[in-house]
């Protein structure tokens, strides 16, 4: 997305599914003992924690979660980027 295109509700729901869809990745991953983790499944975490803080950088999308969405994310401890 472009910084001339507006960032409208829609997209800040769709933004929001696959938002949650990372929280689950990273809920799943992180349940995984840090010793027993592939180098996949790092990866993956990685990449999911960082799409979950560019997100929360974003005052419109944090303002579009619900208080369960936000709670499980702010529960990871992760600072928005």
């Amino acid at each position: 997305m472009s910084e001339l295109e507006e960032y409208t509700d829609e997209r800040v729901a769709q933004d929001i599914v696959a938002t949650m869809d990372s929280v689950g990745i990273v809920e799943t991953i992180r349940a995984v003992s840090e010793s027993d983790r592939t180098d996949d499944e790092k990866d993956e975490l990685s990449r999911n924690e960082r799409h979950i803080q560019i997100y929360m950088a974003k005052s419109k999308f944090v303002a579009g979660l619900s208080s369960d969405q936000k709670a499980k994310i702010d529960a990871f401890g992760l600072d928005p980027l």
